[in-house]
């Protein structure tokens, strides 16, 4: 669910909406803030599918989703729906566990011999 998420913001344009956002709510440098986002969904979620790099990855994700959640979302209520914060905290337990967990048997990370 993270790839489509930073596909859509850096190839549809979606940046052109997420920048000024992420400005009016005071996260800045809101443009680079949005391009390591949308990198962290597209690059970081195909690596924790592939489980490559999965705790590093996951950590970063957990962070992501921490301020998604609480700092963006929070005022919305729980629901999705209504543009709660359900979905990055869903998103943020399931990158916490993986970060404890690891990426697995079939993971890349455990085919090299090495756990990141």
């Amino acid at each position: 669910m993270l790839i489509p998420h930073g596909w859509m913001k850096l190839f549809a344009d979606a940046l052109a909406g997420t920048v000024p956002g992420m400005g009016r709510m005071g996260l800045e440098p809101a443009y680079p803030l949005a391009v390591y986002i949308a990198l962290l969904e597209l690059v970081g979620g195909t690596l924790l599918a592939l489980g490559y790099l999965t705790r590093l990855v996951a950590i970063q994700v957990i962070g992501f989703m921490v301020v998604a959640a609480f700092y963006v979302h929070l005022g919305n209520g729980f629901l999705w729906i209504k543009g709660g914060y359900e979905y990055p905290l869903f998103w943020g337990i399931v990158a916490l566990a993986i970060l404890f967990r690891g990426g697995g048997p079939l993971s890349v990370d455990r085919l090299i011999g090495k756990e990141f």
